[in-house]
Protein backbone atom coordinates (compact mmCIF):
# COMPACT_ATOMS: atom_id res chain seq x y z
CA UNK A 1 0.00 0.00 0.00
CA UNK A 2 2.83 2.38 0.92
CA UNK A 3 4.27 1.73 -2.91
CA UNK A 4 0.80 2.42 -4.44
CA UNK A 5 1.08 5.71 -1.94
CA UNK A 6 3.92 6.65 -3.33
CA UNK A 7 3.07 6.21 -7.08
CA UNK A 8 0.15 8.03 -6.37
CA UNK A 9 1.99 10.89 -5.08
CA UNK A 10 4.07 11.42 -7.86
CA UNK A 11 0.57 11.12 -9.92
CA UNK A 12 1.65 8.00 -12.01
CA UNK A 13 -1.65 6.28 -11.05
CA UNK A 14 -5.70 7.18 -11.57
CA UNK A 15 -7.49 6.66 -8.01
CA UNK A 16 -8.13 3.41 -6.77
CA UNK A 17 -10.90 1.66 -5.93
CA UNK A 18 -10.06 2.75 -1.73
CA UNK A 19 -9.45 6.85 -3.02
CA UNK A 20 -12.78 6.85 -4.75
CA UNK A 21 -15.05 5.03 -1.94
CA UNK A 22 -13.31 7.49 1.10
CA UNK A 23 -13.94 11.18 -1.18
CA UNK A 24 -17.81 9.72 -1.95
CA UNK A 25 -18.01 8.85 1.57
CA UNK A 26 -17.18 12.24 2.77
CA UNK A 27 -19.01 13.74 -0.46
CA UNK A 28 -22.29 12.13 1.17
CA UNK A 29 -21.47 13.59 4.60
CA UNK A 30 -20.75 17.26 2.77
CA UNK A 31 -24.31 17.37 2.24
CA UNK A 32 -25.23 18.03 5.97
CA UNK A 33 -21.95 19.83 6.84
CA UNK A 34 -21.16 16.91 8.97
CA UNK A 35 -17.18 16.44 9.75
CA UNK A 36 -15.76 13.07 10.02
CA UNK A 37 -13.04 11.12 11.70
CA UNK A 38 -10.79 8.39 10.13
CA UNK A 39 -12.90 5.63 12.17
CA UNK A 40 -15.83 7.12 10.90
CA UNK A 41 -14.61 7.33 7.40
CA UNK A 42 -13.75 3.47 7.40
CA UNK A 43 -17.01 2.62 9.41
CA UNK A 44 -19.49 4.29 6.56
CA UNK A 45 -17.35 3.76 3.71
CA UNK A 46 -19.73 4.09 0.73
CA UNK A 47 -20.02 2.04 -1.76
CA UNK A 48 -16.39 -0.02 -1.98
CA UNK A 49 -16.04 -2.55 -4.76
CA UNK A 50 -14.45 -4.60 -1.28
CA UNK A 51 -13.57 -4.10 2.31
CA UNK A 52 -10.68 -3.04 3.33
CA UNK A 53 -9.63 -2.64 7.30
CA UNK A 54 -9.33 0.87 9.11
CA UNK A 55 -5.55 0.77 8.45
CA UNK A 56 -6.07 0.75 5.04
CA UNK A 57 -8.20 3.42 5.03
CA UNK A 58 -6.04 5.30 7.45
CA UNK A 59 -2.72 5.08 5.22
CA UNK A 60 -4.30 6.08 1.96
CA UNK A 61 -5.79 9.18 4.42
CA UNK A 62 -2.34 9.91 5.10
CA UNK A 63 -0.63 9.27 2.12
CA UNK A 64 -3.22 9.90 -1.14
CA UNK A 65 -2.28 12.68 -3.35
CA UNK A 66 -5.70 12.55 -5.06
CA UNK A 67 -7.10 13.30 -1.64
CA UNK A 68 -4.84 15.50 -0.14
CA UNK A 69 -6.15 18.04 -3.34
CA UNK A 70 -9.17 17.67 -2.19
CA UNK A 71 -9.41 16.94 1.55
CA UNK A 72 -9.20 19.16 4.55
CA UNK A 73 -8.11 17.87 7.86
CA UNK A 74 -8.53 19.08 11.27
CA UNK A 75 -8.16 18.00 14.48
CA UNK A 76 -8.35 14.58 13.45
CA UNK A 77 -11.78 15.27 11.52
CA UNK A 78 -11.88 15.14 7.80
CA UNK A 79 -14.31 17.15 4.98
CA UNK A 80 -14.49 18.43 1.29
CA UNK A 81 -15.13 21.94 3.10
CA UNK A 82 -12.26 24.18 4.41
CA UNK A 83 -14.35 25.77 7.51
CA UNK A 84 -13.04 25.12 11.22
CA UNK A 85 -16.44 25.66 12.30
CA UNK A 86 -17.58 22.73 11.06
CA UNK A 87 -16.29 20.97 14.00
CA UNK A 88 -17.36 23.15 16.59
CA UNK A 89 -20.72 23.08 15.01
CA UNK A 90 -20.15 19.64 15.10
CA UNK A 91 -19.51 19.58 18.84
CA UNK A 92 -22.41 22.06 19.87
CA UNK A 93 -24.67 20.03 17.59
CA UNK A 94 -23.53 16.86 20.31
CA UNK A 95 -24.16 18.57 23.09
CA UNK A 96 -27.56 19.06 21.77
CA UNK A 97 -28.04 15.52 20.81
CA UNK A 98 -27.39 14.90 24.39
CA UNK A 99 -30.14 17.16 25.93
CA UNK A 100 -32.59 15.18 23.35
CA UNK A 101 -31.48 11.81 24.78
CA UNK A 102 -32.32 13.20 28.27
CA UNK A 103 -35.78 13.67 27.56
CA UNK A 104 -36.16 10.62 25.50
CA UNK A 105 -35.46 8.11 27.80
CA UNK A 106 -38.20 9.44 29.79
CA UNK A 107 -40.67 8.99 27.17
CA UNK A 108 -38.86 5.93 26.23
CA UNK A 109 -40.08 4.52 29.37
CA UNK A 110 -43.77 5.90 28.35
CA UNK A 111 -43.40 3.72 25.30
CA UNK A 112 -42.09 0.97 27.01
CA UNK A 113 -45.95 0.15 27.98
CA UNK A 114 -47.79 1.54 25.18
CA UNK A 115 -49.66 -1.29 23.66
CA UNK A 116 -48.52 -3.26 20.40
CA UNK A 117 -45.69 -1.59 20.01
CA UNK A 118 -42.81 -4.33 19.49
CA UNK A 119 -40.18 -2.07 19.41
CA UNK A 120 -38.57 1.55 18.93
CA UNK A 121 -35.60 3.14 17.38
CA UNK A 122 -33.64 6.48 17.25
CA UNK A 123 -33.46 7.85 13.48
CA UNK A 124 -32.28 10.45 11.49
CA UNK A 125 -29.94 13.34 12.78
CA UNK A 126 -30.47 12.36 16.21
CA UNK A 127 -28.67 8.70 15.74
CA UNK A 128 -25.64 10.93 14.43
CA UNK A 129 -26.08 13.61 17.69
CA UNK A 130 -26.14 16.34 14.78
CA UNK A 131 -29.21 18.13 15.76
CA UNK A 132 -30.29 21.70 16.35
CA UNK A 133 -32.87 22.57 19.50
CA UNK A 134 -35.33 22.67 16.61
CA UNK A 135 -34.64 19.26 15.66
CA UNK A 136 -37.45 16.60 16.21
CA UNK A 137 -36.43 13.82 17.94
CA UNK A 138 -37.29 11.19 15.37
CA UNK A 139 -38.74 7.71 16.27
CA UNK A 140 -39.03 4.21 14.36
CA UNK A 141 -41.41 2.17 16.26
CA UNK A 142 -42.30 -1.52 15.00
CA UNK A 143 -45.51 -2.84 15.65
CA UNK A 144 -47.61 -5.36 16.46
CA UNK A 145 -49.14 -7.69 13.44
CA UNK A 146 -51.96 -6.09 12.30
CA UNK A 147 -51.92 -3.24 15.00
CA UNK A 148 -50.00 -0.43 12.91
CA UNK A 149 -52.79 2.05 13.59
CA UNK A 150 -53.57 1.28 17.33
CA UNK A 151 -49.65 1.24 18.20
CA UNK A 152 -49.38 4.99 16.56
CA UNK A 153 -52.91 5.98 18.03
CA UNK A 154 -51.83 5.36 21.92
CA UNK A 155 -47.94 6.21 21.07
CA UNK A 156 -49.17 10.15 19.67
CA UNK A 157 -51.68 10.18 22.44
CA UNK A 158 -49.41 11.35 25.15
CA UNK A 159 -47.87 13.36 22.57
CA UNK A 160 -50.57 15.48 21.97
CA UNK A 161 -51.76 15.58 25.61
CA UNK A 162 -48.57 17.26 26.76
CA UNK A 163 -47.87 19.23 23.49
CA UNK A 164 -44.60 17.53 22.60
CA UNK A 165 -44.83 17.21 18.76
CA UNK A 166 -43.80 18.95 15.75
CA UNK A 167 -45.48 22.62 15.45
CA UNK A 168 -46.70 22.22 18.76
CA UNK A 169 -43.36 23.26 20.83
CA UNK A 170 -40.42 25.26 19.37
CA UNK A 171 -37.64 22.89 20.83
CA UNK A 172 -37.34 18.95 21.09
CA UNK A 173 -40.30 17.85 19.36
CA UNK A 174 -41.20 14.52 18.99
CA UNK A 175 -41.76 13.52 15.93
CA UNK A 176 -43.38 9.53 15.26
CA UNK A 177 -43.85 9.55 11.30
CA UNK A 178 -42.64 5.40 10.95
CA UNK A 179 -44.69 2.73 11.83
CA UNK A 180 -44.13 -0.82 10.90
CA UNK A 181 -44.64 -3.85 11.53
CA UNK A 182 -42.19 -7.00 11.27
CA UNK A 183 -43.45 -8.56 8.86
CA UNK A 184 -42.70 -5.51 6.45
CA UNK A 185 -39.30 -4.93 7.35
CA UNK A 186 -37.73 -5.77 3.77
CA UNK A 187 -36.94 -2.23 3.02
CA UNK A 188 -35.39 -2.33 -0.45
CA UNK A 189 -38.30 -2.02 -1.46
CA UNK A 190 -38.61 1.65 -0.45
CA UNK A 191 -35.66 2.75 -2.30
CA UNK A 192 -35.91 5.65 -5.10
CA UNK A 193 -34.55 3.91 -8.14
CA UNK A 194 -31.45 1.79 -8.29
CA UNK A 195 -29.69 4.37 -5.88
CA UNK A 196 -30.59 5.36 -1.99
CA UNK A 197 -27.66 5.72 -0.17
CA UNK A 198 -29.93 7.81 2.33
CA UNK A 199 -31.79 4.71 2.99
CA UNK A 200 -29.05 2.47 3.58
CA UNK A 201 -26.78 5.10 6.17
CA UNK A 202 -30.70 5.70 7.91
CA UNK A 203 -30.85 1.90 8.23
CA UNK A 204 -27.57 1.27 9.69
CA UNK A 205 -27.42 3.95 11.91
CA UNK A 206 -30.99 3.35 14.22
CA UNK A 207 -30.01 3.06 17.78
CA UNK A 208 -33.08 0.93 19.60
CA UNK A 209 -34.37 1.67 22.36
CA UNK A 210 -36.77 -0.97 22.71
CA UNK A 211 -36.31 -4.62 21.42
CA UNK A 212 -38.85 -6.71 22.77
CA UNK A 213 -39.14 -9.35 20.22
CA UNK A 214 -36.03 -9.51 18.48
CA UNK A 215 -36.77 -7.46 16.03
CA UNK A 216 -33.27 -5.53 14.98
CA UNK A 217 -31.77 -9.25 14.14
CA UNK A 218 -34.95 -9.78 12.21
CA UNK A 219 -34.55 -6.10 10.38
CA UNK A 220 -31.15 -7.25 9.34
CA UNK A 221 -31.40 -10.57 8.00
CA UNK A 222 -34.22 -8.66 6.07
CA UNK A 223 -32.15 -5.90 4.77
CA UNK A 224 -28.56 -7.73 3.76
CA UNK A 225 -28.90 -5.92 0.29
CA UNK A 226 -27.37 -3.08 2.16
CA UNK A 227 -24.13 -4.76 2.98
CA UNK A 228 -22.99 -4.18 -0.81
CA UNK A 229 -23.06 -0.73 -0.04
CA UNK A 230 -22.11 -0.03 3.62
CA UNK A 231 -20.00 -3.10 4.13
CA UNK A 232 -18.28 -1.94 7.02
CA UNK A 233 -21.33 -0.28 9.20
CA UNK A 234 -22.51 -2.54 12.06
CA UNK A 235 -26.11 -2.89 13.79
CA UNK A 236 -26.39 -0.39 16.72
CA UNK A 237 -26.53 -1.96 19.94
CA UNK A 238 -28.32 -0.46 22.67
CA UNK A 239 -25.89 1.47 24.85
CA UNK A 240 -26.19 1.61 28.85
CA UNK A 241 -28.20 4.78 28.80
CA UNK A 242 -30.92 3.30 27.12
CA UNK A 243 -30.74 -0.23 28.38
CA UNK A 244 -34.32 0.24 29.63
CA UNK A 245 -35.72 -3.02 30.29
CA UNK A 246 -38.36 -4.52 28.16
CA UNK A 247 -41.65 -3.75 30.37
CA UNK A 248 -44.86 -5.35 29.95
CA UNK A 249 -47.35 -2.99 27.83
CA UNK A 250 -50.93 -2.54 28.53
CA UNK A 251 -52.52 -6.20 27.28
CA UNK A 252 -56.25 -4.90 26.05
CA UNK A 253 -57.62 -2.05 25.23
CA UNK A 254 -61.20 -1.46 24.04
CA UNK A 255 -59.86 0.11 20.45
CA UNK A 256 -60.51 -1.51 17.65
CA UNK A 257 -58.23 -1.17 14.64
CA UNK A 258 -60.46 -0.15 12.36
CA UNK A 259 -61.62 2.70 14.60
CA UNK A 260 -58.16 3.26 15.14
CA UNK A 261 -57.59 3.55 11.61
CA UNK A 262 -60.84 5.74 10.99
CA UNK A 263 -59.80 8.08 13.47
CA UNK A 264 -56.56 9.13 12.43
CA UNK A 265 -57.20 9.15 8.71
CA UNK A 266 -59.90 11.71 9.52
CA UNK A 267 -56.97 14.19 10.77
CA UNK A 268 -54.36 13.48 8.02
CA UNK A 269 -53.22 17.04 6.37
CA UNK A 270 -53.75 17.49 2.51
CA UNK A 271 -50.19 16.86 2.04
CA UNK A 272 -50.38 13.11 3.19
CA UNK A 273 -53.69 12.77 1.34
CA UNK A 274 -52.17 14.04 -1.67
CA UNK A 275 -49.29 11.57 -1.62
CA UNK A 276 -50.77 8.98 0.14
CA UNK A 277 -49.34 5.55 -1.81
CA UNK A 278 -48.22 7.50 -5.00
CA UNK A 279 -44.57 6.53 -4.10
CA UNK A 280 -42.44 5.64 -1.21
CA UNK A 281 -42.63 8.87 0.38
CA UNK A 282 -46.14 8.24 2.34
CA UNK A 283 -46.81 5.02 2.69
CA UNK A 284 -50.27 3.84 4.14
CA UNK A 285 -51.06 0.64 4.37
CA UNK A 286 -51.95 -2.42 7.46
CA UNK A 287 -47.99 -3.24 7.64
CA UNK A 288 -46.62 -0.05 7.41
CA UNK A 289 -46.97 3.90 8.21
CA UNK A 290 -44.72 6.24 6.73
CA UNK A 291 -45.23 10.23 6.95
CA UNK A 292 -41.99 11.77 4.67
CA UNK A 293 -43.64 14.26 2.54
CA UNK A 294 -40.62 16.05 2.57
CA UNK A 295 -38.36 13.60 1.54
CA UNK A 296 -34.39 14.54 0.64
CA UNK A 297 -33.47 11.44 -0.34
CA UNK A 298 -33.23 12.38 -4.22
CA UNK A 299 -31.94 15.60 -3.33
CA UNK A 300 -29.14 13.87 -1.07
CA UNK A 301 -28.36 11.59 -3.89
CA UNK A 302 -28.18 13.98 -6.33
CA UNK A 303 -25.76 16.19 -4.23
CA UNK A 304 -23.55 13.10 -4.37
CA UNK A 305 -23.69 12.52 -7.80
CA UNK A 306 -22.87 16.33 -8.89
CA UNK A 307 -19.78 16.14 -6.06
CA UNK A 308 -18.29 12.88 -7.94
CA UNK A 309 -18.54 14.16 -11.40
CA UNK A 310 -16.87 17.56 -10.31
CA UNK A 311 -13.90 15.16 -8.49
CA UNK A 312 -10.68 15.85 -9.46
Amino acid sequence: MLLQAEKKLSGDLEPSDLELAIFRTLAYFAYSHYPVTAFEIWKWLLEPEREYTFGQVFEVLQFSAYLKEQVFTEQGFYSLEKNPDLIKHRRTRLANALTKYAKLKRFARILGRVPYIEGVAICNSLAFHHTLPSSDIDLFIIASKGRVWSARFFSTLPLILLRERPGERAEDPVCLSFFATKESLAFERLKIGERDPYLAYWSKSLIPLIDKNGWLKHFEAENAWIKAILPHAYAVKRSSAFRLKNRFSVPFTPLSELLAERVQEERFPLAIRRLRNRDTRVIITKDMLKFHAEDRRAEIRDALEDRMNTAV
